[in-house]
């Protein structure tokens, strides 16, 4: 039997910090160092799902996976991130909600999450469409198994002979599962939707992780 999802609280002062604007943020000690080991043993408690086939237009995913439907483990993440909404960009103006579709995700060394786009999910319950991924690192001592983001490529004014110009595609950007970190990137129907990301080929440790979505 899994254990209960341990009590956790809202900490003052967390500092949301913009990685990429409109898009990419991440928030360091979501989780106290006591939470983060009581949520990292509750993870390990449950039955995770081993790698499927990916299916047509599918990533291939090489981890382990659990879902659970869990109003309650949303609620209590919700009363942590609620604070935190108003540091994003594009600006959170809905009534704050996270979806109750709870998954734990387990990498360990040499597996990964090949690139993929997020796409806005109905939350059955409340009729909404979620818009950003969030994920939070549960795991120390992990080497490689970061979030590496492709920003879009821009296309560029057109040229004499009418052709349009198409810039080089901009750098990539990775975010370390740094454990207790949470990472939020955006995913709704505006703003230009989900940026190409893949969860990087882990090269030492186990890299657990939570997920949810804010909801728009």
């Amino acid at each position: 039997m899994p254990s209960s999802f341990p009590s956790i609280q809202p900490k003052p002062k967390l500092e949301v910090r913009e990685v990429l604007p409109n898009q990419i943020y991440t928030v360091d000690d979501f989780f106290s160092p006591s939470e983060l080991r009581a949520v990292l043993a509750w993870a390990q408690s449950l039955e995770l799902d081993g790698p499927k086939k990916p299916g047509k237009g599918e990533a291939e995913r090489t981890g382990r996976r659990a879902s659970l439907h869990s109003s309650e483990i949303a609620n209590s993440l919700l009363r942590l991130i609620t604070p935190l909404l108003p540091s994003l960009s594009p600006p959170y103006t809905s009534k704050p909600g996270l979806s109750a579709n709870i998954r734990v995700y387990h990498y360990p060394p040499h597996t990964f999450f090949g690139q993929h786009y997020d796409m806005p999910q109905l939350d059955h319950a409340s009729r909404r469409l979620s818009c950003w991924t969030v994920l939070v690192y549960l795991s120390d001592g992990v080497t490689g198994g970061g979030t590496t983001f492709y920003p879009h490529e821009e296309t560029g004014k057109k040229g004499k002979k009418g052709g349009k110009l198409k810039y080089g595609p901009k750098e990539k950007v990775t975010v370390e599962p740094k454990a207790g970190r949470m990472l939020l990137h955006w995913h709704g129907v505006s703003g230009g939707g989900c940026m190409k990301h893949e969860g990087d080929e882990v090269l030492s440790g186990d890299k657990w992780v939570l997920r949810t979505d804010v909801l728009a």
